[in-house]
């Protein structure tokens, strides 16, 4: 299995309610992310299957259990997206803290990375125009990127007390957290509907 580039959108479960996965349907088609097929048990499933399933998981409160088998869990999902050979999505319930639950969109980071400070520049066009399409969903919190050996990301109230997101190669946060932040370590490219683009100045793109 290969190490994999992680996208990763943060949600607040007070924001939880019926039609949040149709929401986020929506908005994924929206991006220019087109559905394949379901992954693992949810092969032969269609998108909308699957997230009816994830919703009724989040409205649960649903967390995998160390024995349980893996049928139980929420859903995974496979795209089409910007010429990438993999791209995988899956929910995370009560995850990066409890209250909180995140959509995670996967990608070989070979595609993406050259080491850990070196970027794909046209891998990474591509997948913060998608991002900042994705933003557009009013309950989005951050979104924040990492590497395979990354330490996952900030959550959004630890932002707001001077963490630092994760921006591997860039994030995006509120205008209103951005506001709050030390960011001379950032280029800032502000986009609609409220976001703030963030790459550190250490980003190289190439």
């Amino acid at each position: 299995m290969p190490a994999y580039f992680s996208m990763i959108m943060e949600f607040s479960r007070a924001e939880l309610d019926y039609d949040n996965m149709k929401e986020l349907i929506a908005y994924i088609k929206h991006a220019g992310l087109e559905f394949r097929s379901g992954a693992y048990n949810a092969e032969n499933e269609s998108l909308e299957d699957i997230m009816e399933w994830n919703q009724k998981k989040l409205e649960d409160d649903f967390e995998l259990g160390y024995d349980e088998d893996a049928v139980n869990d929420y859903k995974q999902m496979y795209f089409s997206f910007g010429g990438f050979s993999e791209v995988r999505g899956f929910i995370m319930n009560e995850e990066p803290i409890r209250g909180e639950y995140t959509f995670t969109i996967l990608i070989p980071e070979e595609e993406v990375a050259i080491d850990a400070k070196t970027y794909k520049k046209e891998a990474v066009d591509k997948i913060k125009d998608m991002a900042s399409k994705l933003w557009i969903l009013p309950k989005t919190r951050t979104i924040q990127t990492e590497l395979e050996l990354g330490e996952g990301i900030s959550p959004e109230e630890d932002i707001r007390d001077g963490a630092l997101p994760a921006a591997c190669p860039f994030a995006i946060v509120s205008e209103k957290r951005f506001g709050h932040m030390d960011t001379a370590d950032y280029t800032a490219e502000h986009i609609p509907y409220g976001g703030v683009i963030l790459t550190p100045n250490w980003v190289k793109l190439v």
